[in-house]
């Protein structure tokens, strides 16, 4: 199973990385090597993301390069080689990080979420695409249909889709009482 996360080795440049664990998922297989070379090689770049879509992996990470950022790079393959693209996929004048994406059940639409830090307090940010290469800003978390309930400041989130079955099995196994007030 491949791996990929953000490091750095002393005091170099957090890049992103990926490694190879066993199947008991309790030891590395081989040493951590570089997932995308970054063409500007006094930038850091973090916090990857790399859905499969057909047969494209499309890699979003932050790019520190200016206003930090999210940017795509993709390839036909998980450990690369990437393609780069100097675009910045978020919409956001403050800087970015954390970049999820998504599927929607049932449709052809992906979300690509990202933590705007640079703004406070701090918020999510979301964009929707069809394609991944044409994005159209869907605004930020608690101004319009997604609210929060028990929290102001969100920070590094992660979405993964479930199915409403799925969500139900969820709830019972951990006892969580499922109905929401009504507005």
């Amino acid at each position: 199973m491949m791996i990929y996360f953000t490091m750095r080795f002393g005091n170099g440049l957090n890049q992103l990385y990926y490694a190879y664990l066993n199947k008991e998922f309790t030891a590395f297989e081989s040493e951590p090597q570089l997932l995308f070379q970054y063409p500007k090689s006094n930038k850091n770049y973090i916090d990857g993301d790399m859905p499969k879509v057909g047969n494209k992996y499309h890699l979003f990470y932050v790019a520190h390069d200016g206003v930090p950022g999210i940017k795509q790079a993709v390839s036909d393959h998980p450990n690369g080689p990437y393609q780069y693209d100097d675009r910045f996929y978020d919409p956001e004048p403050e800087a970015c990080e954390a970049p999820n994406v998504w599927k929607r059940i049932g449709e052809e639409k992906w979300v690509l979420m990202y933590d705007i830090y640079g703004i406070s307090p701090h918020n999510f940010g979301f964009s929707e695409t069809t394609d991944f290469k044409n994005f159209v800003d869907l605004g930020h978390f608690n101004a319009g249909k997604m609210k929060s309930t028990n929290f102001t400041s969100p920070k590094h989130g992660a979405v993964i889709p479930i199915t409403k079955q799925e969500l139900q099995r969820l709830a019972k196994h951990w006892q969580f009482d499922l109905s929401f007030p009504k507005k």
